[in-house]
């Protein structure tokens, strides 16, 4: 779906002059695509609320097993999966489908190894508000990741087993301002290996960027703060 803004509606009435031909004024509209959401969820009903929710905050969305369409017809910039018994094997498949990343509407709280175990680029719970959900779309359709679940802060979160001990010696160079190729020559790996764990750092720590992984990092105490 596509909104048009005219420029005539964006000046608004203060400007003067002699009023915009029609045929000027609908070259100077300026057409807007909206992000697309296909929507997967168990209930018919949780599907139409979801989509009218989203469709109200500016998405389009749409319900594809509800819609004729083939799956070469329809590209989405997310996929959203809700009501389903997590597991990998749907996503992948949703994902290869309609190549597009998945992002998953769980019952509980989004446990530390969700990502991996579930390859997903997103993941929020039942409970949480619904800026929360708005935001993390945003963040995939933009080709980042979104694990942020605060409604359940008092479960227990394993921190010690977010990284591995290779991948927190990554961070942990991260920390100190090191590149890929320092990385790779203080850890004596090739810097192919090094992108990798850096980007499963990011990964499992939710984050969009290498500064932002290390600040969770820090936060977590899963590295040090490294001596000036």
């Amino acid at each position: 779906m596509s909104y048009l803004i005219s420029s005539d509606t964006a000046h608004g009435a203060a400007a003067k002059g002699p009023a915009t031909p029609p045929r000027a004024r609908a070259s100077a509209e300026l057409s807007i695509r909206l992000p697309l959401v296909a929507v997967y969820a168990e209930r018919a009903i949780a599907r139409a609320g979801l989509v009218a929710l989203l469709r109200s905050q500016m998405f389009d969305a749409v319900m594809p097993e509800e819609e004729d369409r083939g799956p070469l017809a329809l590209r989405p910039d997310v996929i959203l999966i809700a009501g389903f018994a997590p597991e990998r094997r749907l996503a992948d498949s949703l994902a290869r489908r309609h190549r597009a990343p998945a992002m998953l509407m769980l019952d509980g709280p989004i446990s530390a190894n969700s990502p991996a175990e579930l390859g997903v680029h997103g993941a929020v719970c039942r409970e949480c508000p619904p800026e929360r959900l708005i935001e993390g779309l945003h963040a995939l359709a933009a080709g980042g990741t979104f694990f942020e679940c605060h409604t359940h802060p008092s479960a227990p979160t394993p921190t010690d087993s977010l990284l591995s001990p290779r991948e927190r010696r990554v961070t942990a160079e991260l920390a100190r301002g090191a590149g890929v190729e320092e990385i790779a020559a203080a850890l004596c790996i090739s810097p192919h290996t090094a992108r990798t764990h850096v980007r499963n750092v990011r990964r499992k720590l939710g984050a969009r960027t290498s500064a932002e992984a290390v600040a969770r990092a820090l936060t977590l105490g899963l590295v040090a703060v490294p001596a000036p």
